[in-house]
C-alpha cells in the first residue's frame, strides 16, 4: 500500500498547531507498522530549510518527506512548485490522505488525484465545525460552496476524529461516508511517574502537600478559560495551587492574571510560557487534575496526554474527545456551569490524585501503533470497496 499524504506544512514547524503533530505521528506509525508512506507539503515555517533540499525526499522519523518552496513565506499558502510535481506523485500514489480544509494549495491537490483515479481521503480536524464557521463566516460561505464543497463531495471518505466532530458536520449533507480515527499519540515521553512531579514541584516552588490543578496549552478565548476565576474564587478556603503552562495567543493569558489577582488568587498561580516536549511528562505528573472549560475543541490532545501520566482531568462537554473517555478513570466532563464546576472541584479536592488508574486505559486506546492500524483498515476499505 502506497498512501500519499499532503498537509501544507509539516514538522518541524510546529508554531502552525497540533495537526501537524497528529498528521506526522499518524505517518510515522503507518511507516513503523511497513506501510509505503509518501508525505508532500511546504517549506512554510521553516526559514532556515537548506534551499539544495527542497524537492528532494527527506527522511523524518522514518517518513519520506517532500518539502517545496512556498511562493511567499507570508499569507495564504502557495507552492507553484509543489503543484508543478503532483503528476509524479499521483502516479506513485494508491490513496491520497489530505488535511486541507480552507487550504488552497489542497483544492490542486485534490484535482490531481482525481485525474487519475486515485482515491481522496479528507481529514476535517474541526475545519468544518460551528467554532470555525464563527471566525470570519461571510468570507468562508462562498469559498466552502463554491471552492470546497465540490471536492469534499468527490471524496472516498471523510475523516473526523471524535463523534462530537461527526455531528457538527451533518447538517452540510455531505456524501462521503465518515470514518473515525483518533488522534495518535506518542507515549514514549508520557509515563505515569510520582516521582518525576515532585522533582518538577520542588525546582518550580511549589508544595507537594497542596492538590495542584494543570490549564496547558495555548491561552486562546476559544480555551473558555475566564470561567476560572470565579470557579477558583469560590474554593479559596481549600489549600491548592495551580498552574498555568503556554503561550499568550490573543491577550486571554493577560486578562485571566489579571482577572485572578483581583480575585485575590495570585499567590496560587504559577505561569510558565513555554515548556519542552521532553518535561512535559514532568508537569503532567506533578498535577492531580487538568482543567479545560472549552468553548469547543475539536479533540483535545493535552487531555488524553494528562491521563498518561496519571494526571485525572476535569473538561468542558464541548470538548470532543470527551465521548470517547467516558469509560475511562479519572475523567469528569461537565456543562460551562460556574455552580457545577466549583461542585466538581470541591469533590476533586477530596479525591486522592483522581487520575492514577487512566495511564493504561488510554495507552490501550491512544498509541500511534493502534490508531495506525485503524487508519490502515480504513484505506484498505476504501480501496477495496470504493
Amino acid at each position: 500500500m502506497r498512501v500519499l499524504h499532503f498537509l501544507p506544512v509539516y514538522a518541524p514547524a510546529w508554531q502552525f498547531g497540533g495537526p501537524i503533530l497528529s498528521v506526522s505521528r499518524l505517518c510515522e506509525g503507518l511507516a513503523q507498522l511497513g506501510v509505503d508512506v509518501r508525505v508532500i507539503t511546504t517549506n512554510a515555517g521553516l526559514p532556515d530549510f537548506p534551499i539544495l533540499q527542497l524537492g528532494h525526499p527527506q527522511e523524518i522519523n522514518g517518513v519520506k518527506v517532500f518539502y517545496y518552496a512556498v511562493d511567499q513565506h507570508v499569507g495564504t499558502i502557495r507552492s507553484r512548485h509543489l503543484v508543478s510535481e503532483l503528476s509524479e506523485h499521483m502516479k506513485w500514489a494508491n490513496i491520497l490522505h489530505l488535511s486541507s480544509v480552507w487550504q488552497p494549495l489542497g483544492l490542486p491537490v485534490q484535482k490531481a488525484a482525481h485525474a487519475v483515479g486515485v482515491p481522496v481521503v479528507q481529514t476535517l480536524r474541526g475545519g468544518l465545525g460551528p467554532y470555525s464557521w464563527r471566525q470570519g463566516w461571510w468570507k468562508k460561505a462562498p469559498y466552502f460552496w463554491f471552492k470546497e464543497r465540490p471536492f469534499l463531495q468527490r471524496a472516498a471518505a471523510l475523516h473526523c476524529t471524535t463523534i462530537q466532530e461527526a455531528r457538527e458536520i451533518a447538517w452540510l449533507g455531505l456524501r462521503p461516508p465518515i470514518q473515525l480515527l483518533p488522534n495518535p499519540l506518542d507515549f514514549t515521553q508520557l509515563q505515569s511517574c510520582r516521582k518525576l512531579g515532585q522533582e518538577w514541584r520542588q525546582r518550580v516552588g511549589i508544595s507537594l502537600q497542596e492538590p495542584l490543578f494543570l490549564v496547558a496549552g495555548r491561552m486562546h478565548h476559544k480555551k473558555g478559560l475566564e470561567i476560572l476565576p470565579k470557579v477558583l474564587k469560590a474554593i479559596s478556603q481549600r489549600p491548592w495551587q495551580i498552574a498555568f503552562i503556554g503561550n499568550d495567543d490573543d491577550g486571554t493569558g493577560r486578562r485571566l492574571k489579571l482577572a485572578l489577582r483581583r480575585a485575590g488568587l495570585a499567590q496560587r498561580c504559577h505561569w510558565i510560557e513555554h515548556i519542552s516536549a521532553e518535561h512535559l511528562s514532568e508537569v503532567y505528573n506533578a498535577a492531580d487534575c487538568l482543567l479545560l472549560p472549552s468553548h469547543h475543541e475539536n479533540f483535545g490532545n493535552v487531555v488524553v496526554e494528562a491521563l498518561a501520566c496519571g494526571c485525572g482531568v476535569l473538561i468542558s462537554d464541548r470538548v470532543g474527545v470527551g465521548e470517547a473517555l467516558c469509560p475511562c478513570p479519572g475523567v469528569r466532563i461537565s456543562p460551562r456551569s460556574t455552580h457545577r464546576w466549583i461542585a466538581d472541584l470541591k469533590d476533586i479536592l477530596d479525591t486522592q490524585r483522581p487520575g492514577s488508574l487512566s495511564a493504561q486505559w488510554v495507552n490501550s486506546t491512544f498509541s500511534s501503533e493502534l490508531v495506525a492500524k485503524q487508519a490502515i483498515r480504513i484505506y484498505d476499505s476504501v480501496l477495496n470497496y470504493g
